[in-house]
């Protein structure tokens, strides 16, 4: 990714094979290579908000997450 910006910091991360096969299919997808691609979701998920300093926080799926909607039946005519 050839954005500007001079990088001087690295780390490593140890991946399960699960994982490295997500990040191989989200480096696919986005056309980038795997540095770039852990960049971007970290960019991504930095910029959703900022979380606290402290707490206890659970990566959630959003195909798991599900809340349940009533409706009154009323039409935006009805008032």
């Amino acid at each position: 990714m050839s954005d500007g910006i001079t990088r001087d910091y690295s780390f490593t991360v140890r991946f399960s094979a699960d994982e490295r096969t997500a990040l191989e299919a989200l480096a696919a997808q986005w056309q980038l290579d795997k540095s770039a691609t852990v960049r971007r979701a970290l960019q991504m998920a930095l910029k959703r908000q900022r979380l606290p300093e402290r707490g206890h926080f659970v990566a959630l799926q959003p195909e798991v997450v599900s809340f349940p909607v009533r409706l009154s039946g009323k039409g935006s005519h009805d008032g």
